[in-house]
């Protein structure tokens, strides 16, 4: 081992046995990230021993989960999951983060052992008792995940927008309609702008549609606002920032964004000619993947 091995090797073991509050989860997402869940179960073990089962140890352990489950690696998933299950009774504002690690983790654990059917039945009952509205969008994600494509796209409620008025899903049969799911707070959206409107630019011509959802979270910049004032700083983010969409509508409803699942903005959702969800994505989206799948859909027979 060379002398910079070493002295990273060193670095990383002083981080683990220096975790503290505030810092397990960032060192856990850090070895995960490397694909060093070993050192990341280190971590959180050690916390475990000096503070006790606290919510950044639950938190942790939430990530330790996801990361289990995305390396395989099923029976240490399955052994989180069931800690959470028995230190997190109910849903608690500060602990939906790890709860909803053991739900999405457990959908997926029944889906790989039982099949799609279990597993959707799962996350169903889930969504029936969850309360909170981020809580509730992050398991419909998980199940649009498991089952929305190749399905009608749910409607729209259309009866709060900005811009120009936004047509029913039902009106637009003979067209490709493309969903920009988003958050007038969210960095990624901003990021995705640029692309998106190169590709709605190029298509639209063609018959593309594009709407674009959001909800209100009751804030603007940090700051407990009223409908009214989060509505007029919606519209304000739309102009300054997604200027090159000029025109399109943008439809404001919180039951839409928790049917389409929309926990990580921003959600994507491909509608086909004849209202089928072809492809739904809940992340960024590179413009040329973008247009694949556009042209993919456009080059049907309606």
């Amino acid at each position: 081992m060379n002398k910079k091995s070493i002295l990273f090797s060193l670095l990383a073991f002083t981080l683990i046995s220096l975790a503290a509050p505030g810092d397990l989860v960032r060192i856990v997402r850090l070895k995960l990230s490397a694909g060093d869940l070993p050192s990341g179960i280190a971590a959180v073990e050690d916390y475990k021993k000096k503070n006790g089962v606290d919510t950044e140890y639950l938190e942790a352990v939430g990530w330790l989960a996801r990361g289990a489950e995305m390396l395989k690696q099923l029976d240490l998933a399955d052994k989180y999951v069931v800690e959470l299950r028995r230190e997190i009774r109910e849903e608690k504002p500060e602990l939906l983060a790890p709860l909803g690690a053991a739900i999405e983790v457990e959908g997926k654990l029944r889906a790989a052992r039982e099949g799609r059917g279990p597993a959707l039945r799962f996350l169903e009952n889930e969504l029936a008792r969850a309360k909170d509205t981020s809580f509730r969008s992050r398991i419909s994600k998980n199940i649009n995940l498991l089952s929305l494509e190749g399905q009608t796209a749910p409607a729209l409620n259309t009866s709060n927008f900005i811009g120009k008025e936004p047509p029913a899903l039902s009106a637009l049969k003979g067209k490709p309609v493309l969903l920009f799911l988003w958050a007038q707070w969210c960095g990624d959206c901003r990021a995705q702008a640029d692309a998106l409107t190169r590709v709605w630019q190029k298509y639209r011509t063609q018959g593309l549609v594009l709407i674009a959802p959001t909800r209100l979270y009751g804030t603007v910049d940090g700051k407990t606002a009223t409908p009214a004032e989060e509505k007029a700083q919606v519209e304000k983010v739309w102009k300054e920032s997604y200027g090159g969409l000029d025109g399109v509508p943008v439809t404001i409803d919180t039951e839409t964004m928790v049917r389409y699942g929309a926990s990580a903005t921003p959600t994507f959702a491909l509608i086909d000619r004849k209202g089928v969800v072809r492809l739904y994505t809940p992340t960024r989206l590179s413009e040329a993947e973008l247009s694949r799948w556009i042209e993919a859909v456009l080059g049907e027979t309606p």
